[in-house]
């Protein structure tokens, strides 16, 4: 029985390292990553891109998400596509690069409110939409980060990297079960 202990406790201590780094926690201090606020909703999304974890970064999209880039120069050059492609190609991306940061730094943050909404909670810096606007969402308020990206990707076995810094423009909404999901995402390649 003695020696039986003496390897159980021999084999346990054998597997811990006091030197091994501590495992990384999510970016909410170990707690479960949330949808439940906008602000919570951005965390996940930053702990999905440094990560690489495609699975939150899907979680974090609503169903009716759209991704548009506009061209600088003629809207009709815009870019955009839906959730599944996006989820597809970000995927791809995570598994391309070896180094993938995300900062999603400071700025403006404000609400939409779609035509048909309580226009008496607007606070300052927040938009009301109009049904003629071709970005209305009737009945809805959004909440609405508008804020500079840094990023930087790397990989290894071809020797590329990229260093981005841009605007990007999230639109949240709260879905029905009460959670916040990223709605619309513009990106403007040229910061205006």
């Amino acid at each position: 029985m003695k020696r039986m202990s003496l390897v159980l406790l021999t084999a346990a201590l054998g597997c811990w390292n006091p030197f091994a780094p501590q495992k990384e926690l999510p970016p909410t201090s170990g707690q479960e990553l949330s949808l439940e606020a906008p602000e919570s909703t951005l965390e996940a999304l930053d702990y999905a891109m440094n990560h690489k974890d495609i699975e939150w970064y899907d979680r974090v999209l609503d169903e009716d998400y759209w991704f548009r880039e506009p061209n600088e120069y003629d809207d009709e050059l815009d870019k955009g596509w839906g959730k599944e492609e996006d989820v597809e190609m970000v995927g791809k991306v995570f598994k391309y690069f070896d180094v993938f940061e995300y900062k999603l730094l400071g700025g403006r943050k404000y609400r939409e409110f779609g035509s048909g909404t309580d226009l008496s909670k607007m606070g300052e810096g927040d938009v009301a939409l109009t049904p003629e606007d071709p970005g209305d969402h009737p009945g809805e308020v959004w909440v609405v980060f508008s804020r500079p990206v840094d990023m930087y990707m790397y990989n290894y076995a071809d020797d590329k990297g990229y260093k981005v810094n841009q605007l990007f423009e999230i639109k949240l909404r709260k879905g029905k079960d009460g959670l916040w999901r990223v709605v619309r995402w513009t990106d403007y390649p040229w910061n205006p």
